[in-house]
């Protein structure tokens, strides 16, 4: 058995079969063992890791779900809208009218927005500004 360095000189030399070359084969097949005992530990803990993460951002997402079920449920009328926005009441009609606006009705076909609605609006609007 030959072993050569990066440059290709030779290094070491044991005859096939020699005692040396069998206790560096026992030696290279303990480390090769231990390499795939290790790298077993490894993938096992990144898999706890991996579940854990999920199963919190699992919980995570329920909580944000929940929370925008909530805040969907909240109406506010035109004039309250107006008022979050800061413009008239009247200008909302007028989005309406052109179509930038297009809001939920109530049972009597007036304009409801939700929380999430008048958030969308203040981004909308924040960009129109620009």
């Amino acid at each position: 058995m030959v072993f050569r360095n990066r440059k290709g000189e030779i290094i070491k030399v044991w005859p096939y079969g020699s005692e040396e070359q069998q206790r560096f084969e026992q030696g290279i097949n303990l480390l090769f063992k231990l390499y795939q005992i290790d790298r077993e530990r490894r993938l096992d803990k990144k898999l706890k890791r991996e579940k854990i993460l999920e199963k919190q951002i699992d919980e995570n997402d329920k909580k944000i779900f929940r929370k925008c079920i909530k805040r969907s449920d909240k109406r506010y009328n035109l004039t309250q809208t107006a008022g979050i926005l800061g413009v008239h009441r009247q200008t909302l009609y007028y989005w309406i009218k052109k179509g930038w606006l297009k809001p939920k009705r109530d049972y009597r076909n007036y304009p409801v927005f939700t929380v999430l609605d008048i958030e969308n609006l203040i981004k909308w609007k924040n960009s129109i500004k620009l």
